[in-house]
């Protein structure tokens, strides 16, 4: 309801009206159809729970929007609101909440800059993409999503419909990825640091426990010193061999899976990578993967990827998972690369944290917590 007030007194005040509505773009609509062009926003808050998070439930923004004397409406006027939001328009009195005088903020209300325009629509209207780079989206990530077909034109959508699109082109976009099976020969790829040891152990733990199968270690010297103590140990405490010698090796099969453990070569050593591709070919492998160090900057995860590609990886596995505070850079390194998402490791239990559901621990750690299990629940089975 917006009605004018008797008391005329109050005629050389300012009215305040507050609006509870799904999006920026539907307050502008309501301002101006309700409260005329001359109607000023004094405040935004977002409610409906912590974060972006709020942008997702409903009601989404309370704004109070002032409108100077001259502006008042004179006659009630009065709506239903629509089925698809709850809508609320009704008049807020001076005192009703603490506000600093000629500020365009109201107590618990998001700070808005005095300064800020007139024009409405560029009061309420932010660009959603910002606020994904704002809430440490990866830029890189943001430049390839505007040019993706799929999402289209994305300016004038509200930050829930933008977070919406984005989810559903960047699972779409990892289901297109090659899903490959593994071989019966599996090597690891990696450089130093890049917890290539420590995801073998739960790979070979994930293989014994859950597979029910019986696997093999080769541990690949090729002329560079590979130390076995740490690794022999688990393969004895979990009932795996452990070779050092090619001829000893028995037929790897399926059920008996052969996994390869080469040395750390620095990633600019390409004379020892080259080594290692020949000594691999030479062996009938056929399922190589590049184990990479998820916290590693882009540009060294760009040029590990690069190396890989050059000995032919298949399949990428990213470690050290849980150090990161945001994922987003990384879809971009499982988009280009061409290898077929195997896993991903968290934390130092060499027995666990081991997934390979790789879709849903990126999209859970791309976005901030809870934000899109309200709205993309289906992708989250396994």
């Amino acid at each position: 309801m917006i009605a004018e007030e008797d008391n005329l007194t109050d005629t050389t005040k300012p009215k305040r009206y507050r609006l509870v509505v799904r999006s920026a773009e539907e307050a502008v609509r309501m301002i101006r159809e309700k409260l005329g062009d001359s109607a000023r926003v004094v405040s935004v808050r977002q409610t409906g729970g912590e974060g972006l998070k709020r942008f997702i439930s409903s009601p989404k923004l309370e704004v109070i929007a002032e409108v100077p004397p001259v502006g008042n409406l004179s006659k009630t006027e009065s709506f239903e609101p629509s089925d698809s939001s709850e809508r609320i328009v009704e008049e807020v009195s001076h005192n009703e909440e603490p506000k600093i005088v000629d500020s365009v903020s109201v107590s618990n209300a998001e700070q808005v800059d005095p300064a800020m325009s007139t024009d409405l629509s560029k009061d309420l209207s932010q660009d959603a993409l910002q606020l994904l780079s704002k809430a440490g989206f990866d830029d890189v990530l943001l430049a390839q999503i505007k040019s993706w077909p799929e999402v289209g034109d994305i300016s004038n959508l509200s930050l829930a419909d933008v977070l919406r699109k984005v989810t559903q082109c960047l699972s779409d976009r990892f289901k297109s990825t090659p899903q490959v099976p593994l071989g019966s020969k599996i090597a690891l790829l990696g450089s130093p640091g890049s917890g290539k040891t420590t995801m073998l152990c739960k790979m070979l733990a994930h293989e014994v426990f859950i597979k029910k199968k019986l696997p093999m270690v080769l541990k690949l010297e090729n002329g560079v010193p590979n130390p076995d103590d740490s690794l022999r140990i688990f393969c004895e405490v979990i009932g795996v061999t452990l070779y050092r010698e090619e001829s000893k090796i028995p037929n790897a099969t399926l059920q008996s899976p052969l996994f390869i453990d080469i040395p750390g070569i620095s990633l600019s050593d390409a004379t020892e990578w080259s080594k290692i591709k020949s000594s691999l070919t030479s062996l009938g492998v056929t399922s190589r993967i590049l184990v990479v160090n998820g916290a590693y900057d882009s540009k060294v995860l760009t040029k590990c990827v690069r190396i890989g590609c050059n000995l032919d990886s298949t399949h990428l596995a990213i470690t050290h998972f849980d150090e990161l505070s945001n994922a987003s850079k990384l879809w971009p390194i499982i988009f280009d690369s061409a290898l077929s998402p195997y896993c991903i490791s968290t934390g130092q239990n060499i027995t666990g944290d081991f997934s390979s559901n790789v879709l849903n621990q990126m999209i859970a750690k791309s976005f901030p917590e809870n934000l899109y299990t309200q709205s993309f629940s289906s992708y989250q089975r396994i």
